[in-house]
């Protein structure tokens, strides 16, 4: 998705109009729906901009966290070539550093910066930031007011640096030497703006106080970060921005209601010695705060106030007043249309007439500085018709579960006890301290209930049901025999799928939103130890000892182990299944054969005599004298050098397949093994799909990743016991290789290098790094609370199911060479994970995991674990799966385009997703969302569970009413009853309102002629 389509070029020159005003505000929002692109606007932008001659372009990039704004700001400037694209985003992460800095040689400069660190307001506690930047205050401080800097107390802007201050202090005068001139005097300035004058004084009085006038000093931290807050202000006057980008702006919007009174905010938005301001681009999901129900009437009326002040921060106050006014006539005619009963009556005509000129005049006088695209515009389907209902009949355990935990909590407490049982599985026992309830309970020990204990746990006896209703139900969807297995299906398979990738539970993954933070360890433990209890044999060893017996070694010879995981260059380039994708297996089979005698020296195969046509030497001694022969048994070798370590048995094996001798005879027994090893190996598959993407992988420079990719990775992952027990073979290595052909591997990795590689910084290059990488996450655990006895913990595993963000679990470690690290992982490694086709394939979160991240990759299911009663709420989370190239999307459009991609003779030499992209043009239509982000039949797979007393079902009822009417609550007070009193009319209402959505997109998608003249009479006939 490198070039921005139609909708995102129209935002890009609306975005581009509003800024060319230079009398202007110069300021433009794009609150596309969730998935739809905007850091593409945001790149276009920057590319059109940096083409005006001025050099360079800086960008100052603010988003919320850090992780997020170092992604997103080498996306933004991805349009650079490579060299100076490094070069734009080698800059500093922290406002106060960029003064100091060596500006980078680049026609665009790309500062990512936070609002915590960089822009932190009055009411943000003040920090003291890092030692270099301390150190630099302390040499400007020193070059600024020399005696006051003389009698500072060291340690005040020391604080805790200890041995390395007198480096950092050298460092900083270096870079003071080196520094643009004038910076001392903006220093001076910026001191006075935050101190107040005299600043001599003043500073006196922050670091000393003056006890007659009862002012107290301040403290270390806030009087340096004060001086951070200088910094920033004198790096802003003298490096002004020429494009702000706020992304994701609502979780920081205080930056906008504090400009006028934070002097750094004021330059950032505002600057006083520019006659030009810079750019500024706000992106977010939404125009506004997320929906209000009537219990938060005051966040109904503050959201409605927010959204005239951005309006009056992107367009000026005279906007703002009349779109107040045009707001309260547009609501209070669409109320009297749902209030009317008769849909032909001559009154409602008018009514529908003036609506739509007071919709047409919003739009005009919002779409010069704003723009948003929603899929529904182009979309004909209902959104939420793929829904399927789990049910959850509740068993009479289940009440026993609540009974107890309702008499365990202290009475004046017992209320809670109702929504944590309708959400947490074995709340007793999950909940935990954090929870005041439970913290104040008195468990009983209620031997008769099913729990985890450790005796459970060590014989992995897990009950046929778990007294969880939701649990149970979740099951008809995520069954052990499912999660098992070790990879997605792929979406467009070369031949006939076989074993448990052949059905509909090819698609194991899941994402699962939450209301409570106990409830994402708590579901993926037990879905963990599900699979375990399904898959592990239980006379070897049980839970603890599982994972202690490793089936994939090197022994002293080269062996089979050795030969399924070598990514022999020979085999690689000689062989490709791919020349007869959609034949049979057995088609497949024949044709690698016929290409691999073709490869190799001819009449070499030996058929003289009975012995020598059933000489049957191992694959490996027949492979590596076949690379010595075509002359890669050195490269085969050193590969392998660089992956085994210092491991004795292995160096012993390497050194053997490179003293190999050169084939001479070949046996037909052999030749079928080397046709078994050219499709199945998960060595050769891996590095033929990786070679379709990265053309230079096979060169001996980049070889050795290659071998670490398929050791210390795929091996490491696939060495596994829970997948190996669920595969069928009689050896570990047959397990893995016939998994290889029956689930599809090399397809599957095929379409997972395509896709990833137009999201990677490096391109292609850097797939073989990312897979090993996403590989490398292994088990986290969740403890349950024992309930009787001694109070202790029973630890859990999460491997298959984890949870993600803020869940209460310990967290996931980092496996590196097959070891596991101690180190905890990041919350955006475990997505990295999720978002491959392999483990995990559950991810469990809150609220957390509803913005700003993606998980659509490969997962097309979402699970509502707890209803939002928010159709805002329920956008967003669906939102995570919505997205450009989306897993459902893919499998529709592989469908469909099957025949003609098969057909295709160039696809046989590269990628077929090339293919796929080349005739899914035919499907594009004027706005660019099809067949992308929309297309029929590609609709995601929600769930939501159904209980006897529950409400989830007449809730998602109206949320698949609302999700239409929502839209027009856009500017109204108390956004529920205003959505009530809309809702009334039914279907027929319904029908009548939807042309009256305020299109607020920069194509206009909505805004398509009425056949029929007017709003009204389409209807009508319509409806004859």
């Amino acid at each position: 998705m490198s070039a921005p389509k139609p909708f995102q070029e129209a935002a890009v020159n609306a975005a581009l109009a509003a800024f060319g005003d230079h009398n202007g505000r110069r300021r433009f929002l794009v609150a596309d729906e969730v998935g739809l692109g905007k850091t593409v606007v945001a790149k276009e932008l920057a590319r059109r901009m940096s083409e005006d001659g001025r050099a360079p372009l800086v960008i100052y990039y603010i988003a919320n966290g850090h992780a997020v704004s170092h992604q997103n700001k080498s996306r933004v400037v991805d349009f650079l070539k490579d060299y100076s694209r490094k070069a734009a985003i080698a800059t500093p992460d922290r406002l106060s550093l960029i003064a100091v800095a060596r500006r980078p040689d680049s026609p665009v400069l790309v500062y990512a910066l936070t609002p915590a660190t960089s822009f932190p307001g009055g009411r943000v506690r003040l920090t003291g930031g890092r030692k270099e930047e301390r150190a630099f205050l302390k040499v400007l401080l020193e070059q600024s007011y020399p005696a006051f800097s003389r009698n500072l107390d060291p340690d005040i802007l020391q604080l805790s640096a200890r041995g390395s201050w007198e480096w950092a202090i050298k460092d900083a005068e270096h870079k003071f030497a080196a520094s643009p001139p004038h910076l001392r005097k903006r220093f001076r300035e910026a001191l006075a703006a935050e101190f107040g004058e005299p600043v001599r004084t003043m500073l006196d009085l922050a670091v000393y106080g003056d006890a007659a006038r009862k002012i107290k000093p301040l403290k270390p931290t806030t009087f340096v970060g004060r001086l951070r807050r200088a910094l920033a202000l004198a790096t802003l006057r003298h490096q002004p921005p020429d494009l702000v980008i706020l992304d994701e702006f609502q979780r920081y919007r205080q930056i906008l209601d504090e400009k006028d009174a934070d002097p750094l905010l004021k330059a950032l938005l505002e600057p006083e010695h520019l006659v030009v301001p810079p750019a500024v681009l706000l992106l977010s999901a939404t125009p506004y705060r997320l929906l209000s129900t009537r219990w938060e009437e005051a966040r109904g009326a503050l959201a409605h106030s927010q959204l005239l002040e951005l309006i009056e921060f992107l367009a000026g106050a005279d906007v703002r007043e009349r779109a107040k006014v045009l707001f309260a006539d547009f609501g209070d005619k669409l109320r009297d249309i749902a209030a009317h009963a008769d849909a032909s009556s001559p009154e409602l005509a008018a009514e529908v007439a003036q609506a739509a000129r007071l919709r047409d005049e919003l739009r005009g006088l919002l779409t010069p500085v704003m723009s948003r695209t929603e899929r529904d515009s182009v979309a004909s389907a209902d959104p939420l018709a793929a829904t399927q209902f789990l049910d959850a009949d509740p068993l009479p355990e289940d009440f026993r579960v609540y009974r107890h935990l309702v008499e365990s909590f202290a009475e004046q407490m017992r209320y809670e006890a109702l929504p944590y049982w309708s959400s947490v599985p074995m709340p007793a026992q999950s909940l935990g301290p954090r929870y005041a309830a439970w913290k104040r309970a008195k468990f009983r020990a209620a031997p008769k209930l099913t729990k985890m204990t450790r005796e459970r746990r060590n014989k992995l006896n897990a009950p046929t049901t778990w007294p969880d209703a939701k649990l149970r139900a979740l099951n008809s969807v995520a069954s052990p025999k499912e999660l098992s297995l070790p990879w997605v299906a792929p979406s467009l398979p070369w031949w006939p799928l076989s074993g448990g990738w052949n059905g509909s539970g090819a698609d194991p993954k899941l994402l699962m939103f939450s209301r409570f933070r106990a409830t994402p360890p708590s579901v993926a433990a037990l879905l963990s130890f599900g699979v375990e209890a399904h898959c592990l044999p239980k006379k070897h060893g049980g839970y603890e000892k599982a994972y202690k017996r490793r089936r994939f070694k090197l022994g002293a010879e080269p062996g089979p182990v050795m030969a399924a995981f070598h990514p022999s260059p020979w085999l690689i380039r000689n062989t490709n299944p791919l020349a007869k994708a959609g034949a049979t297996l057995g088609a497949v089979r024949k044709e690698v054969r016929r290409q691999i005698l073709a490869a190799l020296p001819k009449g070499i195969i030996e058929r003289d005599t009975v012995k020598a046509r059933r000489r049957h030497r191992s694959i490996a001694r027949i492979l590596s004298s076949i690379e010595r022969t075509a002359g890669v048994v050195e490269q085969s070798a050193s590969g392998w050098g660089s992956a085994i370590g210092d491991d004795r048995a292995a160096k012993s094996a390497v050194r053997k397949w490179r003293q190999a001798q050169p084939i001479e005879r070949l046996s037909p027994v052999e030749l079928s093994d080397l046709v078994d090893y050219a499709i199945g190996a998960p060595g050769v598959a891996l590095g033929r799909a990786l070679l379709r993407h990265d053309a230079s992988i096979l060169d001996p420079t980049r070889y050795p990743e290659l071998v670490q990719l398929c050791w210390q990775g795929l091996r490491a992952y696939l060495d596994n016991p829970v997948i190996l027990s669920s595969l069928p073979g009689k050896s570990a290595v047959e397990q893995v290789m016939g998994a290889v052909v029956d689930g599809g591997f090399e397809s599957v990795l095929d379409e997972h290098f395509w896709l990833r590689s137009q999201n990677l910084q490096e391109g292609a290059a850097g797939l073989a790094k990312d897979l090993q990488s996403s590989l490398g996450l292994r088990a986290g655990t969740f403890s349950f609370h024992a309930i009787g006895g001694a109070p202790h913990k029973i630890p859990v595993r999460c491997h298959v199911a984890v949870p993600f963000g803020d869940a209460e679990t310990q967290p996931a470690v980092k496996v590196d060479g097959g070891v596991g690290q101690a180190a905890p992982v990041r919350p955006d490694e475990v997505r990295r994970s999720f978002n491959t086709p392999f483990w995990p394939h559950v991810l469990a979160t809150t609220s957390v995991g509803q913005e700003g991240l993606d998980f659509h990759p490969w997962c097309a299911h979402v699970v509502h674990w707890d209803l939002s009663s928010n159709p805002l709420d329920i956008e967003q989370r669906e939102g995570r799966i919505q997205r450009y190239a989306g897993l459902a999307v893919r499998r529709r459009l592989a469908a469909d385009l099957r025949g003609d991609v098969l057909k295709d003779r160039t696809a046989a030499h590269h990628s077929p997703w090339h293919s796929v992209e080349f005739h899914a043009e035919r499907l594009v239509d004027a706005s660019g969302l099809r067949p992308w982000w929309v297309y029929d039949g590609a609709e995601i797979r929600r769930h939501v569970f159904e209980r006897p007393f529950g409400r989830d079902i007449v809730r998602f009822a109206q949320l698949r009413e609302q999700r239409m009417i929502y839209r027009l609550a856009l500017g109204q007070p108390n956004q529920e009853d205003f959505i009530d009193v809309l809702s009334r009319g039914g279907a027929t209402t319904r029908a009548l309102l939807q042309p009256l959505i305020l299109d607020l997109s920069a194509m206009g998608l909505r805004q398509r002629p009425m056949p029929c003249g007017n709003e009204l009479e389409c209807f009508l006939s319509c409806k004859k």
